[in-house]
């Protein structure tokens, strides 16, 4: 019993943070696709247009890109947005389901821990290099990485949590708000 409040104030603490960031950096990601795609359309005009191609709209364009996939991931493996093949979960228990899913996050979690360390290595690299079209060091552009690893984490641990809940509290609802998983359970258990 004691143990079952830690957990669930430990999942609404964890929501509360991926919950908002999570959703903020996936707008933040959108901004970024709107943008690239001014610059590129932009880039065409110039180059086309008038004869004159702009040297920075390339690597600008190439960056807003990489920081939309990292900023977007969190989100997307919070909501289970991602892309997956559950034709196995599907043939599953609910119990066995869960399980499943306890293991892939504990896989993920590790993957993830293991590179969000490589990518503070990656950022302080960054440091003594600069980009080849502006007078700006690569770090700034590479800050994204680690912050969607960390992020990555946040969420992978929020939902090892949920899951490992779901399997202990079989009653409750663990479900991330949003996704379409308590209607699915609903559905399956009538």
């Amino acid at each position: 019993m004691f143990l079952k409040a830690i957990f669930r104030r430990i999942i609404a603490l964890l929501a509360g943070v991926n919950g908002p960031v999570s959703v903020s950096a996936r707008n933040l990601a959108a901004g970024f696709l709107a943008a690239m795609t001014v610059i590129v359309l932009m880039q065409v005009f110039f180059r086309y247009v008038l004869n004159n191609s702009l040297t920075w709209t390339e690597e600008v364009a190439k960056i807003m890109m990489v920081w939309s996939a990292f900023l977007v991931a969190p989100w997307a493996y919070r909501m289970g947005a991602n892309v997956s093949i559950d034709m196995l979960a599907a043939a599953l228990s609910r119990g066995a389901r869960l399980l499943l899913r306890l293991a892939l996050n504990l896989l993920i979690l590790w993957i993830v821990a293991i590179f969000f360390a490589e990518s503070l290595e990656f950022w302080q690299r960054g440091l003594t290099v600069r980009a080849a079209t502006m007078p700006v060091q690569m770090a700034w552009f590479y800050s994204v990485v680690p912050f969607g690893f960390a992020g990555l984490f946040l969420v992978g641990v929020e939902l090892f949590f949920r899951d490992l809940m779901a399997l202990v509290d079989p009653g409750g609802d663990y479900a991330v708000p949003g996704t379409g998983e308590a209607e699915q359970a609903a559905e399956g258990t009538s």
